[in-house]
């Protein structure tokens, strides 16, 4: 009986992944057909504002439906990746790599949005005599670390600061409860944002959890919960694990522990 009820569990499982996949991947081109309509729409407008006197209004309507569209479509591509993920067969595509100089690309890759939001944004140098070598998805790993740094920037008020560390650290907690203790890189991501209600950090990796005070709207992927969902993900293909730390007004910092390489 139980194994009878195992099977019918896994096989609902698989649908249920496969039933994910195949609703993101069917929404993905309507989303993004829609999204370059609406970004022609709206270039045409500028081009030629005395054709449309009465643009004003009708470009305030489009942006909204654009930015509406685009949220809806980072929602269904996350749903997509995340079906993903789950698959027993996924495997990961692992290069040995130096965490502190992948912090320093990312870093440069939201530079920009950064200043533009007036936020100082810095990767440390590695600090220590532990190196910060680990053995990564290097695609899925600025895929998570990338998701974290977004999410600061979303919250992290003008004049703040968000800080970017890998260090190195030996674990004095065996992972199988017996041996030697491992070696860990922790991978952190800090900022000076308005912190997070200890009533929501229980739960701010569950999939589809919200929080009341976000400030997200639920169309979002950030507003459904599935962007940290996807960085708890990965940090477990790997091995590792994700945590947070924070309080009201004195910001946060969400740490990944990948075993060292």
């Amino acid at each position: 009986t139980l194994r009878a009820q195992w099977e019918a569990l896994r096989r609902l499982d698989h649908f249920r992944r496969e039933g994910v996949s195949n609703l993101s991947h069917d929404l993905r081109s309507p989303l993004t057909a829609t999204a370059a309509c609406l970004e022609t729409l709206d270039t045409r407008w500028a081009a030629d504002p005395a054709r449309y006197p009465n643009q004003a209004a009708d470009r305030q309507l489009v942006e909204v439906a654009l930015r509406n569209t685009r949220n809806a479509a980072r929602l269904v591509q996350s749903l997509g990746d995340l079906a993903q993920l789950d698959e027993p067969e996924f495997k990961l595509h692992t290069e040995l790599l130096d965490a502190a100089e992948l912090l320093d690309d990312i870093a440069v890759r939201f530079a920009a949005r950064a200043e533009q939001q007036r936020v100082e944004l810095i990767a440390e140098p590695a600090a220590g005599d532990q190196p910060t070598f680990v053995a990564i998805d290097i695609e899925l790993f600025e895929r998570a670390v990338a998701n974290l740094v977004d999410n600061a920037l979303k919250f992290c008020p003008p004049g703040g600061r968000i800080t970017l560390a890998a260090r190195g650290r030996t674990d004095p907690t065996p992972h199988s409860g017996s041996g030697p203790a491992r070696r860990l890189v922790e991978v952190r991501v800090s900022d000076s944002g308005p912190g997070i209600p200890a009533a929501d950090l229980a739960h701010l990796f569950d999939r589809f959890y919200q929080s009341r005070q976000s400030v997200e709207p639920a169309s979002s992927e950030g507003g459904k919960g599935l962007g940290l969902a996807i960085v708890k993900r990965i940090a477990e293909l790997h091995g590792g694990s994700v945590s947070v730390d924070s309080e009201l007004g004195h910001g946060t910092t969400v740490t990944l522990s990948l075993p060292a390489g």
